[in-house]
């Protein structure tokens, strides 16, 4: 507010001394030799006087240019202000909503990790299971042991056999 004022005093000061120097050119007569000669267009002494008022005017009208400039920013000041604490506002937010995104990423991993895992222990017991349905004096137990001996164990032996010809559900 003390800054308008300011510029509001100057801006005065300035109206005024124009005037006062405008007064001075009006009050001083100009002496003109009189010439040889008569003009066919003289200008009169209100062109003159109106033509100084515009050159006065052009000052004045610049420093209200300036003055509304300054005024604009002013107003301005509190939506860029109000801007700047949303801004903050959101980026103090930003590392809360970092934070939580990496707390959801983690328990989706999680998540999927299980997936596998409870389908794994679900093959595990339905090939448990396809094992001891299989009997000790048939031809496809006989295979399955010629099968099986390639691998670690034959619980992995019947889980790949089970998924190849599609007995999981």
């Amino acid at each position: 507010m003390e800054s308008i004022d300011r510029l509001l005093a100057e801006l005065k000061a300035e109206y005024q001394e124009s005037q006062k120097k405008s007064a001075e050119l009006k009050s001083q007569s100009v002496v003109q030799p009189e010439p040889l000669w008569q003009p066919t267009i003289v200008p009169s002494s209100q062109a003159i006087v109106a033509s100084g008022k515009n050159l006065n005017l052009g000052d004045f009208d610049s420093d209200l240019a300036q003055i509304k400039a300054e005024y604009e920013k002013q107003d301005q000041a509190p939506e860029v202000a109000k801007q700047e604490l949303v801004k903050a506002e959101d980026e103090a937010q930003n590392p809360v909503q970092k934070i939580v995104k990496q707390e959801q990423h983690q328990v989706e991993t999680v998540v999927q990790q299980q997936v596998p895992v409870k389908s794994h222990r679900e093959k595990v017991r339905q090939a448990q299971v396809w094992l001891k349905k299989l009997s000790k004096d048939s031809d496809e137990r006989f295979w399955f042991d010629q099968f099986a001996f390639k691998y670690g164990s034959r619980i992995d032996a019947a889980i790949d056999y089970l998924q190849v010809v599609n007995e999981f559900d």
